[in-house]
């Protein structure tokens, strides 16, 4: 077993690693080059407002409870139901997503032939091609193109802020395709999978925390303890040790305008894929240019506040996410104050938006006075607010969330074929199989026990863990 690891990065990621590492008894230390672990989880509190600056809330999946419970978090937890209320926004008005076959039945989102191609399916031909499938290939062969614009894309500006076209079916949705491979349909495989699920179901809430999403990142932290996480410690290079150098990395450290080096039996980069590709320079060029071609494109996320006597709209649901050409160019609005309590005064509401993605990357050259133009304008469109808001705070993401583009399969096969050659190595973070909080800290589990359970640097079970 290893004498030391070292996680570079004190995201969710890194922070879920280094816990689990050193409950099993390893000498951990976390290295972050920001003056606050959490990575893009951050809260601020404006004025009595919660404004989440990155992900606005969790989806409850088993391995997100069974860490909350242990760090002793279930107090501080708030949920809201997953069932509430989607808008898309068609046509100049706000129409609830359908979420079953009767909703899929009476909306306005599609045309009538747009539901019969919906529905007929299951008779839809399985893939035959030989070359990879786009997610906008996969939807419109199987749903038609009215589904993708209206229901699919949407969806995918929501949560990956990416374009379908360039996203591979397969890495991004991988249970679409599943279901496809399994039960040659994906409604039949929905079926089949909500038939299999033990009775009671357990429903997935949206999950947060009473004082913000920070909380958790928070208090991983403190229980690793303060002189084990290294705040304010760049990491400017690594290389493998030589002679008698202590582990079997070294790294080159920055902090507090001193410089020093850290020995290390194993290295967890727990970064960005560009942050990554950096500090691999040293240790291979195939793996740096694999971890460098990860796309990520440019985001704004502005909170802002009414009055709730300003919006017409009740706000009684999750908010809503908007087509392209829709003449409107926000990518969708978190009705974040009807989510969880706590997140605004009395009397005002709090709406989270952003803007740009793959789809609209023109917005990282706007300004901040352009940005807050486009978005007023928008939500005057939307919600019908007459006024200007209040906005709280605009954040701006030249590399936001990691597109899993076509070829990000065969990617991976590289990277791990990489680390194949650099036993102790690892990675984890958002680009590799998972972007939500639920995926990062599911994969940074199975990494940290197959770490204790295979050792550092005997065997190859335990290399490229993640991927």
């Amino acid at each position: 077993m290893a004498k030391r690891v070292v996680v570079v990065g004190a995201g969710i990621s890194g922070l879920t690693c280094a816990y689990r590492l050193q409950r099993s008894g390893l000498d951990v230390i976390v290295l972050e080059s920001s003056d606050v672990v959490g990575g893009v989880i951050q809260t601020d509190n404006e004025h009595g407002f919660l404004c989440e600056v990155g992900p606005n809330s969790f989806q409850g999946t088993p391995e997100v409870f069974d860490l909350i419970r242990e760090i002793g978090l279930e107090g501080e937890l708030v949920t809201a139901d997953s069932r509430l209320a989607r808008y898309i926004f068609h046509r100049g008005k706000l129409h609830p997503a359908p979420m079953g076959p009767g909703a899929l039945l009476s909306t306005k989102l599609l045309s009538l032939r747009a539901k019969l191609k919906l529905f007929r399916e299951p008779w839809v031909r399985p893939y035959q091609g030989a070359s990879e499938e786009s997610l906008a290939g996969f939807v419109c062969r199987r749903f038609g193109p009215e589904a993708l614009r209206n229901l699919v894309a949407p969806f995918v500006s929501g949560v990956y802020a990416g374009d379908p076209r360039c996203l591979s079916a397969r890495s991004a949705f991988p249970m679409l395709v599943e279901f496809e491979e399994k039960y040659g349909s994906v409604l039949r495989g929905f079926i089949r999978s909500v038939r299999k699920t033990p009775k009671p179901r357990r429903s997935r809430s949206l999950c947060s925390f009473v004082k913000g999403l920070h909380t958790l990142p928070r208090v991983l932290a403190e229980k690793i303890g303060a002189e084990r996480v290294l705040l304010g410690a760049r990491v400017r290079g690594m290389r493998p040790s030589e002679g008698t150098q202590i582990g079997a990395y070294t790294l080159r450290i920055q902090r507090g305008g001193e410089n020093y080096e850290l020995g290390a039996d194993v290295v967890v980069l727990a970064t960005s894929a560009y942050r990554a590709a950096e500090l691999a320079q040293t240790l291979s060029l195939t793996l740096e240019r694999e971890l460098a071609a990860v796309e990520y494109p440019p985001l704004a996320g502005i909170c802002v506040a009414y009055k709730k006597g300003a919006v017409p709209h009740p706000l009684q649901g999750f908010g809503f996410l908007v087509p392209r050409d829709e003449g409107v160019r926000l990518l969708g609005c978190i009705w974040s104050s009807s989510l969880f309590p706590g997140r605004a005064p009395e009397g005002y509401v709090l709406l989270s938006i952003f803007i740009g993605g793959s789809v609209d990357p023109e917005v990282a050259s706007l300004s901040d006075h352009q940005v807050i133009e486009a978005v007023t304008q928008d939500l005057r469109t939307t919600l019908g607010v007459q006024i200007a808001p209040r906005v709280l705070t605009l954040n701006r993401y030249g590399h936001a969330i990691p597109q899993y583009g076509l070829g990000h399969e065969a990617r991976l096969s590289r990277i791990k074929g990489e680390l194949q050659k650099l036993p102790g190595v690892f990675l984890a973070g958002n680009y590799l199989r998972g972007i939500s909080i639920g995926d990062c800290i599911k994969h940074s589990t199975l990494m940290a026990n197959r770490l204790i359970h295979h050792g550092d640097t005997e065997g190859t079970e335990a290399h490229g863990v993640g991927l």
